[in-house]
């Protein structure tokens, strides 16, 4: 009996609110016009844009970060290049180590 009065209440609800949303008045939102050169919004116009701290701020960080980036991206391709060449000496010592092994058992005698 819980549950189904649980679901009776609910079901009022929804309708409640249904109903109560097709009863209000329509509104409309209104767009604030801005006049231009207006004293109480020049900061927020683009006629200040590189003067605003913040955007100054931001400019320089966004310079530092893709300084950094390429930096980085740098660094990483020196690294992989250096590490490719060391995977690559390693295998040339590992073949070199295999034939002369390979070679040595060749020539061994046999016992």
């Amino acid at each position: 009996m819980i549950k189904l009065s649980t679901i009776l209440a609910g079901t009022a609800v929804a309708m409640f609110a249904q109903i109560a949303a097709a009863q209000a008045p329509m509104t409309q939102t209104q767009s604030a016009a801005v006049p231009a050169n207006d004293p109480a919004y020049i900061d927020q116009s683009r006629l200040n844009y590189k003067e605003d701290p913040y955007v100054k701020a931001r400019i320089a960080r966004g310079q530092a970060n893709a300084e950094y980036r390429a930096e980085r991206q740098g660094a990483r391709t020196e690294y992989k290049e250096e590490v490719g060449a060391a995977r690559a000496e390693r295998r040339e010592a590992v073949k070199d180590a295999n034939t002369t092994r390979a070679s040595e058992i060749r020539n061994e005698p046999m016992k």
